[in-house]
């Protein structure tokens, strides 16, 4: 594995677990600051309603009523109603409250009373002020008082915030309707800095976050690297131990040949060789295909490269009926590497002519784009609706035999030069070493299909 390939793995590691932890931290400080925004508004939604219930008035705790009141009596802390209960706390729904510490407001402290500004204004069945009542709120005079409870009554919802109040209207059980504003100035304060300190605690979780990955990541990316380490050394290693037996079974078949003659089974047994041959070869192929790093590309012409190996299976595919066009610029300069797009296009055209429909047309082409170049191949294929093609890339997957780059018909190319395609059962590695090649040329390989054609594409930048 180069070590281009590590490090985008490591990379590819760093980048999800800092994700991962990002959205895991931001889900908790949502829920966080969401639970205590819904916590504030039932709260001050249950204390305006208890006032509204209370005709406007907030009535004292029962332990301030017999130590004989507070002193400095405000207007309208006297206009208690006759059907008033002491017991005010128990007429909230505290039932969420017993699991979470909330609801019972009053019952809490004696001194909770104190900490409720509030002021209302109770209007006739004519919308006209009948009494205004500001005992419970320092900066807030009779004037703005009814200005506020106008503004309150042409609100389309009867409960919601308003400026740094919250406001609540509601019918009076004598008739009328009562405006009640609720200064919570201080646990809006307390929600924003609660808000800020997710924030901040956020920053620095992902501040430590790219200090501390980063520093875990070679160790956790180390047993994957090893483990690919040592498949492309099992597969060398196989590779070059089975040659020497394929060998001699090799010449012991031609030499009994020789002596006795050609039969069926020698004839098999060579194509068999020559296939397990084929297969090594392209074994080897991936192996090295994976191991060629960046100090191997350069300046290379590809439309003249890839030209010329499309030149070469014109008559190939012109001996099976089937007819090889070419799109191709006169010239293409990017950054790669020659003996790799050579490679490259002979596997994809001669995968195409193989599994190309009867009379069917091949069309490679070639053209600049914003970032490099393109090259596509493509040819005829009726049968190709059902086929899975999100998994032609995978090694040793065949579908059907379709599709699947026969290691003979390369080898025979290798060895003697000739293009004739031999055999279309393939061994399910073609496609992966096209897709090799085309990582090792920083680029990308997908294919598709549509309207009776697949399409190969392959994207390289310069």
């Amino acid at each position: 594995m180069t070590e281009r390939e590590i490090k985008r793995i490591r990379n590819k590691f760093i980048t999800v677990a800092t994700l991962t932890l990002f959205g895991v931290m931001l889900l908790m400080g949502g829920f966080i600051y969401l639970f205590g925004v819904i916590t504030v508004r039932n709260e001050t939604y249950q204390i305006m309603e208890y006032i509204a219930e209370n005709d406007g008035n907030l009535p004292e705790p029962d332990e301030l009523s017999s130590a004989g009141g507070s002193e400095g009596t405000h207007e309208g802390t006297s206009d208690m109603p006759e059907n008033y209960d002491s017991s005010f706390s128990d007429t909230l729904d505290w039932s969420f409250g017993s699991i979470f510490g909330i609801g019972n407001f009053f019952g809490e402290t004696p001194e909770y009373y104190y900490t409720v500004r509030y002021f209302a204004v109770l209007f006739d069945e004519n919308e006209r002020v009948t009494k205004i009542k500001t005992s419970h709120i320092a900066n807030i005079d009779n004037e703005k008082a009814e200005r506020y409870a106008l503004a309150a009554l042409d609100k389309f919802r009867k409960f919601g915030k308003y400026g740094r109040y919250y406001y609540y209207r509601a019918d009076r059980e004598k008739g009328g309707t009562i405006v009640i504003y609720l200064d919570r100035t201080e646990q809006l304060s307390l929600m924003r800095r609660i808000l800020l300190s997710a924030l901040c605690i956020l920053g620095f979780g992902m501040c430590l976050s790219f200090v501390i990955i980063p520093l875990f990541s070679q160790s956790i990316v180390r047993t994957e690297v090893e483990n690919m380490e040592k498949q492309k050394q099992f597969i060398t290693n196989a590779s070059h131990e089975l040659k020497t037996p394929l060998a001699v079974i090799k010449a012991n078949t031609e030499l009994q040949e020789m002596m006795d003659g050609e039969t069926e089974w020698t004839q098999s047994t060579l194509r068999q060789v020559d296939r397990m041959s084929g297969l090594i070869a392209n074994l080897l192929q991936i192996a090295r295909a994976q191991e060629k790093s960046d100090g191997e590309l350069s300046q290379v012409d590809i439309a003249a490269t890839i030209s010329e190996t499309a030149d070469t299976f014109i008559p190939v595919a012109e001996s099976e009926g089937k007819r090889l066009e070419k799109k191709i610029p006169d010239s293409l300069v990017i950054r790669s590497n020659d003996s790799s797009i050579r490679q490259l296009t002979t596997l994809l055209i001669d995968n195409a002519i193989k599994y190309c429909d009867d009379g069917g047309t091949i069309l490679v082409g070639l053209e600049q784009s914003r970032r490099g170049a393109v090259l596509t191949v493509s040819n005829d294929y009726a049968e190709g609706a059902s086929v899975d093609y999100s998994r032609f890339f995978e090694r040793f997957y065949r579908q059907d035999e379709a599709h699947t780059i026969s290691a003979e018909t390369v080898s025979e190319k290798a060895a003697d030069g000739s293009q004739k395609s031999t055999d279309r059962n393939g061994y399910g590695i073609g496609l992966s070493i096209a897709e090799s090649l085309v990582k090792s040329l920083k680029g990308t390989i997908d294919v598709s299909w549509s309207d009776g054609r697949i399409l190969f594409t392959c994207r390289f930048s310069r």
